[in-house]
């Protein structure tokens, strides 16, 4: 008893210590019979409602032993906690972490909480005094420092997935069995994962009409774990962005150009504002990362062609020559050189130039960099050579083309 008390405070002190410093998030142990349940939420819920007695607020496991368990509840107020069942029976000891918001603060953010939660708009503004002290972090990052905390401690939790939780808290209590079979059923749960492995090994090929496919099968089955809501929308787009980075982590990709894209992505879903613009963000998605396959993927090359591309395409402004790099690689030249154009079809040279005027094209599609700026990012001091490679490649001049994108 005394080995599994000291691991439960370790634990307990370990989570509060991370949590606190990374994202000011508080944890709270409950141990049966769970008295002061209502730390869970700081008291926000008996504070909207005046009839909210502690003796109305009730938690429940159901009638047989649930197991480790991480589930994320979502409440229509607009927070999140994060239960995690620590003990495999009807009452077990477990942690509260929370509550915390994933969404800034904005008119939209509260209106969306009266519509779903069915409170007075006078409540308002004692809301937005609590919500503006709620930390501030996003459910699936919460989640993935809980579970690896916790299977340090509890190596149960390394095989234990997350599951999100939709809590209506007009019912005053929570049953978590219930809720989540309503939900959440096994044929569901089945589904969702078929759809989302489909999904992502077509994102893998890099076969975008095939992916933009399987995403729909996805996006259909994804309807029984997500809500319509903005805020849910938004994080179902947040794990569609995760997958397949962490899928593409499993390619020869160099990580680089995975976590620049899936950075790129995440900012976006953030900045998005309405619900038809977040809706066109899965087929983005998924064609981002498909032309991420395209463009970086060379399964059948050697590691030395491989690293080669790798550098050359991490280091565009710098020096490229075929003297440099066979220094830097400590290989003879024109050994390089041969190997090179033998297992890509393509001169050093040319494939150097290639890339960087691929980047320059991306460069003015994407930026407002003066033409000068774009031939010095891409490793092209003299302007006037730049310009001459360029239009080679691209059929009209550096300036032509700049103007032409915004005619």
């Amino acid at each position: 008893m005394e080995n599994i008390t000291s691991k439960l405070t370790k634990c307990n002190e370990l989570l509060q210590n991370v949590l606190h410093s990374a994202f000011q998030i508080p944890v709270i142990l409950f141990t049966p019979p769970y008295t002061d349940i209502k730390k869970i939420d700081l008291g926000l819920r008996a504070m909207v409602w005046n009839d909210y007695t502690s003796e109305q607020q009730n938690i429940s496991f159901g009638n047989s032993p649930v197991g480790y368990r991480l589930i994320i509840v979502k409440s229509n107020l607009g927070f999140y906690n994060i239960l995690a069942l620590l003990e495999a029976k009807e009452q077990p000891d477990f942690l509260s972490i929370g509550p915390f918001r994933d969404e800034e603060l904005s008119a939209n953010y509260f209106t969306q909480i009266l519509r779903d939660s069915r409170i007075s708009p006078s409540e308002i503004q004692p809301l937005k005094s609590i919500y503006e002290q709620m930390p501030f972090a996003h459910p699936d990052s919460v989640s993935a420092v809980v579970r690896h905390i916790l299977s340090v401690y509890y190596p149960e939790f390394a095989d234990v997935s997350p599951v999100l939780m939709q809590y209506a808290d007009q019912k005053r209590d929570i049953d978590i069995n219930k809720e989540l079979l309503d939900a959440y059923t096994v044929e569901h749960a089945k589904d969702y994962q078929n759809s989302l492995l489909n999904f992502l090994q077509a994102v893998k090929t890099g076969d975008t009409p095939v992916a933009q496919q399987a995403l729909h099968s996805f996006l259909n089955d994804a309807r029984f774990v997500h809500d319509n809501s903005m805020r849910e929308f938004r994080w179902l787009l947040h794990s569609l962005n995760n997958y397949c980075h962490a899928e593409l982590l499993t390619t020869d990709i160099h990580p680089y150009h995975i976590i620049k894209q899936m950075i790129s992505t995440r900012t976006k879903i953030d900045s998005l504002t309405t619900m038809a613009k977040l809706e066109q963000m899965p087929g983005e998605i998924c064609h981002k990362y498909c032309l991420l396959v395209k463009n970086y993927a060379n399964p059948n090359y050697s590691k030395q062609t491989k690293d080669i591309i790798d550098y050359i395409r991490l280091h565009l402004e710098e020096e490229l020559s075929l003297s440099y790099l066979a220094d830097y690689f400590r290989k003879n030249a024109s050994t390089l050189s041969y190997s090179f154009s033998k297992e890509t079809g393509n001169n050093l040279t040319q494939y150097i130039q290639q890339e960087r005027i691929r980047e320059a094209l991306r460069l003015f599609n994407t930026t407002d960099f003066s033409v000068s700026d774009v031939a010095i990012m891409v490793g092209y001091q003299d302007f006037s050579y730049f310009s001459k490679i360029f239009s080679k490649q691209v059929g009209m001049s550096p300036r032509e083309y700049k103007r032409k994108g915004k005619a």
